[in-house]
């Protein structure tokens, strides 16, 4: 398999898409850091994320936490409404460093929208790691099949099946090129 060179996204994931890799397959979040570009993750929503013990977890992977500037700190703790102070740090932080934010949260999407941050659904980033060849067709499909089953509230079948038709026209269009 060649990878294919990609200009490299700097990410920042908030903690739903976070826990959805951590529990289906962790080790993923390598690949996307080693092929796709950094993942970075604030303090506050490592410590929200039950799944990992510490930062050293993330770090092994690659993660980079990043701890909040004083003032967006200050300015997600005054925020009222649908998002969380999390989420709020995870946009401002975005905005701040010129982030894409990779989020499933709709509140947080529409936020990123009206901010003009960039967005990546929480599969995207297993479509350009697929992209880049860092995994095959198949392995995304597993990845998103076990990701749906850890999260069926918020990854529906709709979205899974979506996702598998992206992948595999991709792959058609690979096979074509």
């Amino acid at each position: 398999m060649t990878l294919r060179p990609t200009s490299r996204k700097l990410m920042i994931l908030d903690a739903c898409v976070l826990i959805d890799f951590i529990k289906a397959e962790r080790a993923v979040l390598e690949l996307v850091v080693k092929h796709v570009g950094p993942l970075y993750v604030t303090s506050p929503v490592v410590e929200e994320v039950k799944e990992i013990d510490d930062e050293d977890e993330l770090a092994a992977l690659g993660l980079i936490i990043v701890e909040p500037e004083i003032e967006d700190a200050y300015t997600a703790g005054i925020q009222s409404g649908p998002l969380s102070f999390e989420d709020w740090l995870c946009l401002l932080t975005a905005r701040r460093h010129g982030f894409t934010c990779v989020t499933n949260d709709k509140n947080l999407r529409k936020l990123c929208k009206r901010e003009r941050v960039p967005l990546l659904w929480g599969l995207e980033l297993l479509i350009e790691l697929h992209k880049v060849g860092g995994i095959t067709g198949k392995e995304a499909e597993a990845l998103a099949k076990a990701i749906k089953q850890s999260n069926p509230k918020h990854i529906t079948e709709k979205i899974v099946s979506d996702f598998v038709e992206h992948i595999r026209s991709q792959e058609d269009h690979n096979h074509q090129t």
